[in-house]
C-alpha cells in the first residue's frame, strides 16, 4: 500500500478536481501520453476520489463527450493487464483500486453484465492477484469487487445489481478461495484491511437490505459456506 502522490494531483487534496482533468486522466488511461501505463493509473487515482468518478453523465450538447464511452475504454485499458507476474505489486493494486473509481459510477456498473470480457478479464485478475498472497493488492482486488456487488451511485438499477451479483457469486470454488483467505488473516490476526473488504463483501452478499438482490441458490449456497466457517467469524466478535 502506497499513500498518494501529491504531486501528481492537478489541485488541492481537499477539493475534487474539475470535469476536464476527470477527462483527461480517462483518456490517459486509454492512451498513456508518456507510453508508461503504471505511471497513467497512479495519476489517475491521485486525481479521481475514490467514491469514484464525478462527471459520469454525459451533458446534453452539441459538443459534450461521451463519458461512458471514455469510462468503458479506461475500464477496458485496465483489463487488458491481466496481472501478470511483470507487474510489480504495487502496480496491481493501483490497477484494481482504479477499476473501483470506475465501476462506482453508472456507467462502470452496468459496464461488468454489457462489456464485452469485462467479467472474464476482470474474473482472471482477480484469481491471479488472490494468488500473490500480497495484502495491499488482495485488499485493492476484493474492495473492488465490493464495488460490483453494491452500487455507490445515485439512480442505480436494482436489476443491474441483481445481474453483478449472481455473476460475482456464480463459482463455489472462488467464493470459497475468498472464505480461505478471510479464515488465515483472521486465524493469524493479521490483514486488517483484508478482513474489513471481505466482511464488507460478505454483508452485501448476505444481509438485509442488500441480501434481497442476492439470489437464493446462492444466497443459501454462500450462508452455509458462512455457518461452516462460524468459530473463525465468532474470532472477530471477542
Amino acid at each position: 500500500m502506497t499513500p498518494t502522490h501529491k504531486g501528481q494531483r492537478w489541485g488541492l487534496l481537499s477539493m475534487p478536481v474539475d470535469e476536464e482533468v476527470e477527462s483527461l486522466h480517462l483518456r490517459f488511461l486509454a492512451t498513456p501520453p508518456n507510453g508508461n501505463f503504471a505511471d497513467a493509473v497512479f495519476r489517475f487515482n491521485a486525481n479521481i476520489s475514490y467514491s469514484g468518478v464525478l462527471h459520469a453523465v454525459t451533458q446534453d450538447g452539441l459538443f459534450s463527450e461521451n463519458k461512458e464511452k471514455l469510462i468503458n475504454n479506461a475500464i477496458t485499458a485496465l483489463l487488458s493487464q491481466e496481472g501478470d507476474v511483470v507487474a510489480s505489486n504495487a502496480e496491481l493494486e493501483s490497477q484494481f483500486q482504479a477499476v473501483r473509481r470506475l465501476v462506482a459510477s453508472k456507467a462502470g456498473f452496468l459496464a461488468f453484465t454489457q462489456l464485452p470480457k469485462f467479467r472474464e478479464r476482470l474474473g482472471v485478475k482477480v484469481v491471479k492477484a488472490l494468488k500473490r498472497s500480497n495484502n495491499g493488492v488482495i485488499h485493492a482486488a476484493v474492495d473492488m469487487l465490493c464495488a460490483l456487488m453494491c452500487p455507490m451511485h445515485d439512480d442505480y438499477d436494482l436489476r443491474q445489481e441483481q445481474l453483478n451479483k449472481a455473476s460475482l457469486l456464480s463459482s463455489k470454488k472462488f467464493l470459497e478461495n475468498l472464505l480461505e483467505k478471510f479464515n488465515s488473516h483472521v486465524d493469524h490476526g493479521t490483514g486488517a484491511l483484508v478482513i474489513s473488504s471481505l466482511l464488507d463483501f460478505l454483508t452485501f452478499a448476505l444481509c438485509a437490505p442488500y441480501s434481497e438482490t442476492t439470489e437464493g441458490q446462492q444466497f443459501d449456497m454462500l450462508l452455509e459456506m458462512v455457518a461452516s466457517n462460524g468459530r473463525t467469524l465468532f474470532k472477530l466478535f471477542q
